[in-house]
Formats: structure tokens, sequence, C-alpha cells
């Protein structure tokens, strides 16, 4: 999935529940939230307070939730993340480790929502991210906006 992808559009988690009945069905399982937004997104930035507190089970219990080329990216308040952490969590991840994000790769839905904007935003974080499996761009938000995710997502493969 990662090499059909120059740029991977995902959301800040995957567990919110104000999606719920929006872009995940009624009856869908909260077990099963991470696999239906697999099947539609590349990757996700997963919450500082959220992989820290996962053990290594949950960690691979994840990755078994998603399909070959999903990437998992950090959210960290320390840029870069320190080696040691590094290390571990991409031993964790494996393959669908995407390190942790650029500070312009992460947008919140109170940010003016300009799509030429955001295709000069996306060229610049290509050109930044050289030597990433994938850069990433991440939309914020308490959901954050399915449309609009939806929106830089196909903008990001029209590029």
């Amino acid at each position: 999935m990662t090499a059909a992808y120059s740029l991977i559009v995902g959301a800040r988690g995957w567990d919110h529940a104000g999606w719920h009945g929006i872009f995940y069905p009624d009856d869908l399982p909260v077990d099963w939230r991470l696999s239906y937004y697999a099947n539609e997104f590349a990757g996700v930035l997963v919450p500082e307070a959220v992989w820290r507190a996962a053990d290594p089970v949950e960690i691979k219990h994840w990755c078994g939730d998603v399909a070959d080329g999903f990437l998992f990216f950090l959210e960290t308040a320390v840029t870069p993340l320190p080696d040691r952490l590094n290390v571990v969590y991409r031993d964790l991840f494996e393959a669908h480790w995407g390190g942790v994000p650029l500070t312009e790769a992460v947008m919140s839905n109170e940010e003016k929502w300009d799509l030429r904007q955001l295709r000069e935003r996306f060229t610049n974080l290509r050109e930044s991210s050289r030597g990433m499996t994938a850069p990433g761009f991440f939309l914020t938000g308490e959901p954050p906006n399915i449309d609009r995710l939806r929106e830089a997502k196909l903008l990001a493969e029209l590029l």
C-alpha cells in the first residue's frame, strides 16, 4: 500500500465517538473500528497517551488488524523521538512503523480549509520527509472532520 502513496493521509486516532453513525456503521463493534478505518486510510497518528499506555501485545494486535502497507505514526511532544524509544517502537510495529511525523504534517479542524494551500503543504511535506518510509499528513479534532479527511486523501492521490 505505501508504494502507491507518495503521501499518507489519515486522522489522529481511529476511535472517535463522533464518527459513530457518520463514518462507522451503527452496528460496527468497537473493536473492529481500526480495521474499518484502515480499509479507507493508509495510516493513523496514534495519540501519545494511547501508544504510551499500550503494551506490546496490544500493539501487535493493532498491527494484525490492518493490511500490509498500513502505517502507524506516533504523536509525541518530544521530537525527534529518543533513539531508545525509536528502536523499541520500530521493532514493535515492524513493517507498520511510520515514525514520528513532522510538526507541519498535523492540521487541526480549526485551521482554515483551503485546498490550494493544502496542495502546497503536501508538496512541502514530500520534500522535507525524504528518507521516511512515507510522509504522513494527519487531521486532528474531536472528531477529525471525515469529509475534509476524504478531500485531503483525494488531493494527495491526485498529486
